[in-house]
């Protein structure tokens, strides 16, 4: 009885170097879904940062809330863009408009961070169009690399059910 020395290879053919194989895939969507939580938390950080200085007083009247929407409009396209898809730029505006709105309402004691005068209305208004406008304009310009929500199945079987 002879003794193998080498381990047996599975059946089927062989891949190929640049096949993607399931653990490439799992490792694939488990960045992509970190990279939307990460624009998602980057969203709401750009929400108290331009709630804190729409209003500030160094600048003429609207001037701080126009550079905050600016940035916001920015950074919702770049996370578009980055991400090549129009949820990479809705993810941080949702995350936006939550962190906005909260911090727009009057607590107990009284205090408010947004107030309702000229600069909170141009900083909320501008946020809000920028945050409609930024995943269309992703949509229109940036075609997406691979099938949408392919980062949620990348295991799954695609063949159906058995036979």
């Amino acid at each position: 009885m002879p003794i193998e020395d080498e381990p047996a290879t599975p059946p089927g053919p062989a891949p190929g170097p640049g096949a993607p194989t399931e653990r490439s895939e799992r490792a694939d969507a488990v960045v992509t879904g970190a990279a939307y939580a990460v624009l998602t938390l980057l969203g709401a950080v750009a929400g108290a940062f331009g709630a804190a200085v729409q209003d500030w007083p160094v600048a003429p009247a609207v001037a701080p809330a126009l550079a905050a929407v600016a940035v916001l409009f920015a950074l919702l396209l770049a996370a578009g863009f980055g991400m090549r898809s129009w949820a990479g730029a809705l993810l941080p505006g949702l995350a936006w408009a939550a962190v906005t709105l909260m911090l727009s309402q009057q607590r107990p004691e009284g205090d408010l961070l947004i107030l309702g005068n000229l600069p909170g209305y141009v900083y909320m208004v501008g946020g809000v169009l920028a945050v409609c406008f930024a995943p269309l304009l992703i949509l229109v310009l940036c075609p997406p690399g691979r099938p949408s929500g392919s980062w949620l199945t990348a295991g799954a079987d695609r063949r159906g059910p058995a036979e």
